[in-house]
């Protein structure tokens, strides 16, 4: 189970190097540019997850998960456009 709140990985010396010239040209830490990959990519693990509950509590043992899948990431979707349109533009 996933009860850390810190993980630690190993990169391979390719990537270590290639996240070493990022950050000189931008800037952002291989730690900053994960951590803000793993926040952007919650919905599609959120609507995964979902799908695999909902799928598994089913009396209909033929529902397809990745159908399931799609119409929550669509749902998603449309939630993150509705939400996009919605805050003011800052400039």
């Amino acid at each position: 189970m996933a009860t850390k709140s810190h993980v630690q990985i190993e990169l391979q010396a390719e990537t270590v190097k290639l996240f070493d010239r990022y950050h000189k040209h931008t800037g952002t830490t291989p730690e900053a540019y994960i951590t803000q990959l793993v926040e952007k990519t919650l919905p599609t693990v959120q609507a995964m997850v979902d799908a695999i509950d909902e799928a598994s509590e089913s009396p209909d043992k033929n529902i397809d998960v990745m159908e399931l899948f799609a119409r929550k990431m669509a749902t998603e979707s449309l939630e993150q456009k509705k939400q996009a349109t919605a805050e003011p533009l800052t400039v």
